[in-house]
């Protein structure tokens, strides 16, 4: 167990640089896979992209050898009309083809899904640590950027090179015809500009850590201004000189990134102007020189002459396409470090578990149960057996213990409160429970059965679980209880859910139903509810998964401590018959609960009753006895202002 927690801890940081032709192979592979015909359009382009130049260089050639024989008018335009029909046709067809490119397009939004959905079937533990964050971060380069993103660079790099690979090996035939020496002097020549592109590709690679990083400050800023929670703090506190700077100072960054950027440019597309401007002179003072020689007719100049030209193009070309290859290697390499990533749960298994419930004949309450489960029952058992765990530092090795030969069982049906200040454990604990986090050592056990010998999606089904964080997202009121698709929300159920949750008179009064939204992102007409009544609908979405087992991770934190006590009074009455767990640093809960479990630096500091624990004066009695005077103070405070206003 340990050994596998840390092959997964390690594998957000395993990034294979893999070679450009194996890069090339595996984007092949993914168009082919999403759209084939782009990659056979592509192929159909590279074979006429590389006639229509050719025809172009001896169409004038052709011309002038036809006004030299004298030959009739008759067969002059006879000639020049089937050239012109297969040079329109040539064209007509290669234009058509472009039509590719929203095909092309569509492959980086499936690259987008792709992505985001591995990282729901890898361990939870990859895209929570900092290394995972940044390979997933590298690897969005596939698709960020649009036409300049790593998927389409290789893709429209690749074809490219086959095409001017092509076309340079016509074009050479063409100029070894006139002597070979300068079609090796004119490869000598372009030879020079590999060193110039090298140089570049040397210098875009130092500087892509710093440009990533300050491409992540100016995303946060981004998205700090599009936030309203923040709205209020920024105006009663001043702090827009202060976020002023912070912006001006990452602007500044960026803007010193593009002028390094446009300086290397500038110095690159310099140099190999000279370069080709030697080289075409070189070219152009030996065809002049045959021509005076008698060596090539007039006819013979014009195509060299093109020839020349051309050449020199597709030589540069390959150079500078070469070097968006090398450029789109590191993207590639994160994306496929990514996507190769050991899964906790399978493609096939995470897309059933949320499309198809009715083939698995759940029904009811059992819809969120497996075959497999239905013997655990509506409150199992639950046992932490000597768990030891720890949180790894940036370079992979073990921190500090956060827990360390921990033993808990809980029995069926009991309401557990674990108490504690900050930092004792409590979150670790829980999504240990949830199967988010693998222990180190020991074993998690519910009726017997390990979360080894478990699918995730078996282990998931017993849980319902509100977090600090309130997932509410921008779609009906209907989805974000069920949290599946609007078609497969059982209505029945879900109003059941809001009754007991005491939501429905709010939703009454404001004329509301299930298909209304939630926040205004999607839709003008979505609603906001307050922190009470948001807490509200996480109770709904437990009651309505009625999973055996229910967790509360500090969701009250936000609400003052009246509202708390009334919300987790609403959550006690409707966990009757399951297993509840009660997760905070304040002291509501546990007067509703059969134990309390105080924990200090991940162990067991106090345990038993309130009563019990009240009567001992210890940790316990103390944290209570300042919270609850807290409590009292508040409570009167309400007294005397509802006095006053009547």
């Amino acid at each position: 167990m340990k050994k596998n927690r840390q092959e997964n801890q390690k594998a957000g940081s395993r990034v294979i640089r893999h070679s450009i032709p194996g890069n090339i192979l595996f984007w092949l592979k993914i168009y082919w896979k999403w759209e084939p015909g782009v990659v056979l359009l592509a192929g159909l382009e590279v074979v006429l992209g590389s006639l229509v130049p050719l025809v172009g260089i001896y169409l004038p050639k052709l011309v002038l050898d036809l006004l030299a024989g004298n030959v009739t008018a008759a067969v002059l335009i006879r000639t020049l009309g089937m050239w012109g029909i297969l040079t329109a046709l040539l064209y007509g067809v290669r234009n058509g083809i472009n039509g590719k490119y929203f095909l092309q397009n569509s492959v980086r939004a499936y690259l987008g899904l792709d992505l985001f959905f591995k990282s729901l079937r890898v361990s939870y533990e990859i895209p929570e640590s900092e290394e995972g964050k940044k390979t997933y971060q590298e690897a969005l380069g596939v698709m960020e950027g649009g036409d300049w993103s790593a998927s389409s660079k290789t893709f429209v790099s690749t074809q490219a090179i086959l095409l001017n690979m092509l076309r340079f090996a016509l074009y050479s035939t063409v100029l070894g015809v006139l002597n070979p020496w300068i079609l090796l002097v004119l490869l000598a020549l372009s030879l020079l500009n590999v060193l110039v592109i090298e140089k570049g590709l040397r210098f875009e690679e130092s500087m892509r850590e710093r440009e990533a990083q300050h491409s992540r400050h100016w995303n946060y800023i981004l998205s700090a201004m599009g936030n309203m929670t923040a709205a209020k703090d920024v105006r009663i506190f001043g702090m827009h000189p202060w976020l002023g700077g912070i912006r001006d100072r990452v602007i500044g960054e960026m803007e010193a990134d593009k002028r390094s950027y446009q300086k290397l440019h500038n110095w690159k597309y310099a140099m190999n102007g000279l370069i080709g401007l030697v080289r075409d002179l070189a070219a152009y003072g030996y065809l002049i020189y045959c021509v005076s020689a008698g060596q090539i007719g007039v006819s013979d100049f014009v195509l060299y002459f093109g020839a020349v030209t051309g050449f020199s193009g597709f030589v540069t070309g390959i150079l500078y396409q070469v070097g968006d290859l090398k450029s789109a290697r590191n993207a590639t390499d994160y994306y496929r470090a990514y996507m190769a990533l050991p899964e906790e749960i399978s493609e096939e298994a995470s897309y059933a578990a949320v499309e198809s419930k009715k083939d698995y004949g759940f029904h009811s309450n059992d819809m969120w149960k497996s075959e497999k489960e239905k013997h655990v029952g509506e409150a199992p058992d639950i046992r932490f057996e000597d768990v030891s765990f720890s949180y790894k530092k940036e370079d992979g090795s073990p921190g500090e213990k956060i827990l360390e030969h921990f033993n808990l069982t809980i029995a069926p049906g009991e309401k557990l409160a674990l108490v504690g200040v900050n930092g004792a454990g409590k979150t670790t604990l829980v999504k240990l429970l949830c199967g988010l986090y693998r222990p180190d050592e020991g074993r998690i056990l519910v009726n017997g059965r390990s979360r080894e010998d478990m699918t995730p999606q078996e282990w998931y089904s017993l849980l319902s679980v509100v977090f600090q964080e309130q997932l509410i997202l921008p779609v009906t009121i209907a989805e974000n209880i069920s949290l599946q698709r609007r078609e497969e929300t059982d209505d029945g159920r879900a109003w059941a859910a809001l009754e007991k949750a005491g939501l429905t008179e709010t939703f009454s009064r404001q004329k509301l139903d299930l298909d209304t939204f939630m926040g205004k992102t999607i839709s003008p007409r979505g609603i906001e509810l307050s922190g009470g009544q948001q807490q509200r609908l996480m109770l709904a979405r437990a009651l309505y998964k009625d999973a055996p087992v229910l967790v509360l991770d500090e969701p009250t934190a936000a609400l003052d401590p009246i509202a708390e006590s009334q919300v987790y009074e609403k959550y006690l009455e409707h966990s009757r018959g399951k297993t509840a767990i009660f997760i905070s640093h304040r002291l509501a809960s546990t007067r509703f609960s059969d134990r309390i479990i105080l924990l200090d630096q991940g162990r067991i500091q106090e345990e038993g009753t309130h009563e019990q624990l009240m009567e001992r004066g210890g940790a316990y009695a103390h944290m209570y006895q300042v919270q609850s005077s807290y409590y009292e103070k508040n409570e009167e405070q309400r007294n005397r202002i509802a006095g006053a206003e009547m």
